[in-house]
Parts: structure tokens; sequence; C-alpha cells
């Protein structure tokens, strides 16, 4: 849904074909309609979309204002029919983002209440509530993993899943599944996304890749701030392509400045992100490990390796 709203950013109603314009708009409401259907967190993410259609509505309003107040005779049929194009896509976005997601929302649960003669919108609404009521009574849960917003980033609290029985496994051998991120990957992102939220700030050339990237970043986190509920490290995993994109962006203004820097920076962050994964895998997939190895990942405060 982001990529086809970026790919409409990119894209000019007051110059490009109009019906083009809509092929990317339609597609992003088309995923955003099956996010929410998978997560309600796809919900969030409505708010960045939101924020990045109506900063290039007001983009291209500047430019048919500019138009109409100073070359009105010069304005082409494009830019004249700038109210009517509006006009349109607002409607078509009624139907793409919101008539169309609802549609798909509401189709999900066919399988869940149709074996029953239960799939009627009545049953779908008395669902939701239930869902809510649920996450909503979560505010005093005093689960031992839970961890606030403001951890994830750079992976306090992972979530632990399971640990074995070591009378099963053999002495000295644990074997355990657990929710985290890759060091590599979060905290260079951690720091890629704080420099491209302070870049416009010290930059003299704008550029709309950063503020693309902070939206879309800030849509999916900062709703956390605001929820009371327990929240836990996998709330964190839609803001990781952001952070992603953040590392990748700096990566490609480095390439600009320094070839061999970014080749250098490039392959190490990528080898670096590798070893990791494979280090610290037998502790997230459950893969039986020898205890003394365990101990040396310890990174974090959660581990408990002990035999039970």
């Amino acid at each position: 849904m982001y990529m086809f709203m970026f790919r409409y950013w990119q894209m000019n109603m007051n110059k490009d074909p109009f019906t083009k314009t809509l092929v990317p708009l339609g597609l992003s409401g088309l995923f955003f309609g099956l996010a929410c259907a998978s997560k309600w967190i796809g919900l969030y993410a409505g708010i960045g979309l939101a924020v990045i259609f109506f900063t290039s509505v007001y983009l291209r309003f500047k430019e048919y204002l500019y138009e109409s107040q100073n070359a009105p005779l010069d304005m082409d049929g494009n830019m004249r029919a700038f109210p009517m194009r509006l006009a349109c896509t607002l409607l078509f976005c009624i139907l793409m983002f919101i008539i169309v997601p609802a549609i798909i929302y509401f189709l999900t649960y066919y399988w869940h209440f149709a074996p029953k003669g239960r799939f009627n919108l009545q049953e779908v609404i008395s669902m939701q509530k239930q869902m809510f009521n649920y996450h909503n009574g979560l505010s005093h849960d005093t689960h031992f993993f839970r961890s606030p917003w403001y951890e994830w980033p750079l992976i306090e609290k992972p979530m632990w899943y399971y640990s074995s029985d070591t009378v099963y496994l053999g002495l000295g051998v644990v074997s355990s599944i657990s929710c985290m991120g890759n060091p590599a990957v979060w905290w260079t992102g951690a720091v890629a996304l704080t420099v491209i939220l302070i870049l416009p700030a010290v930059s003299k050339r704008t550029s709309s890749a950063p503020f693309l990237i902070a939206v879309g970043f800030m849509s999916q986190f900062l709703p956390w701030v605001l929820i009371k509920r327990s929240t836990f490290i996998y709330h964190y995993f839609a803001s990781v392509p952001f952070i992603i994109l953040a590392t990748v962006y700096l990566l490609g203004k480095l390439k600009k400045l320094d070839s061999y820097a970014f080749v250098t920076a490039s392959v190490t962050l990528c080898t670096l992100a590798l070893f990791l994964f494979a280090a610290f895998y037998p502790l997230e997939s459950g893969f039986p490990c020898a205890y003394e190895y365990a101990l040396h990942l310890r990174w974090f405060d959660w581990y408990n390796f002990a035999p039970q």
C-alpha cells in the first residue's frame, strides 16, 4: 500500500494522464484493505497514506493556484481540469480506501461464520466488539515480556515463546524460540531514521524521500505511544521496513559522495546482519544448541537458559 502511494506521489494529476494516476492510488487502497483484514494495525497506515495523499493534493493545488493567478491564458487543458480531476480523485478515494476495504474486511469472516450459518453483518460487528474489549482489557496485564514502545528500536526486551526442558534434550543442551530483531538491522536503522528526521532541517537541498519514509514510520510507530494496553516487541515489526528504507537511503547518499565508502559500508552491514542472523538463529528457531553457546548470546536481560 505504501509502495503504490509512493508511486502516486511521484505522479502529477496536472500533467500526467488522469486515469493513469488512479492506478497506483487504487492499488494502494486495495492493499490497504488487505492489510486491515490481516491485522488491525493496517488502520494505522491509513493515517500515513492520508498524509502523503493530501500533501500531494496540496502541492497540485498550489500549482493550479499559481497558474490561474499568474498565467490564466496559458493554462493547458490538464491544468484547467484540476477542480474536476480533484473531485473525481476524492470520490475514487472514498471507493478504494473506505468502501472496498470495508467489503474486503467483511468477507474475510466468511469461513469463520459460514459453516455455522451465521455469516451476516451483525455477527461480524459483534466480533469486532469482542476483540476490542479483549485488547482494551490488557491494560493491566502483568505479562513478563511486555515491552513499551520506546524499548523496541533498541531491542531491550525480546519476546520469549518457548524454553526446552533439558531432561529431554540432555544436560548442557537447550532449545529456545524467541522474537527479536536483528541488531545490525534495527540498531543501524534507528540511527538512520534519526538522521532522516534531522536531515531536512540541516540540508539546503530538499528531497521527498525522507518525508515519505518518516511519514510511513511514524504512522506505524506513533500510535503505540497512545496505546494503554500491554504491548510487545513484535508490534514494532510493521515499522521495520521503514528503518530499512532509511538505511538504504543514507547508503545511497554515501554512494554519491564516495563510492568506495559506500561499498565498504554496504558489505560490512550486510555481512554483519547475516552473521548475527546465523548466530542468534538457534535461540530464535528452537534449534538445540549448547548451553555454553547460549550464554555467549546473553545480550539482553531476559535470557535464562539454566536447566529447569
